[in-house]
């Protein structure tokens, strides 16, 4: 390659790298309520979707434990009264 070639090629090469913009600041203090380093991550909609359901599972796991002592207290089997009271 000539000097002229080589030359032109470093040029458009730093003209191409220092037109590249710098990433938008991060929110520290969203990114540590979260427990992270970064306040947004391409895994935020799959976490979103997960904390959802866990909370559904709690509220099925809080009406099952409400069903099953519902279905104790009507079959007897529940917590018997002590028999010296």
């Amino acid at each position: 390659m000539t000097r002229l070639a080589r030359l032109s090629l470093l040029a458009f090469c730093a003209v191409v790298v220092g037109g590249c913009s710098p990433p938008p600041p991060q929110d520290k203090e969203k990114a540590a309520e979260l427990g992270r380093d970064t306040d947004t991550t391409v895994f935020d909609d799959m976490i979103q979707t997960e904390d959802r359901a866990r909370g559904v599972e709690d509220t099925l796991m809080q009406s099952k434990q409400d069903t099953d002592a519902a279905i104790d207290d009507m079959t007897g089997n529940g917590k018997a009264p002590d028999a010296d009271e």
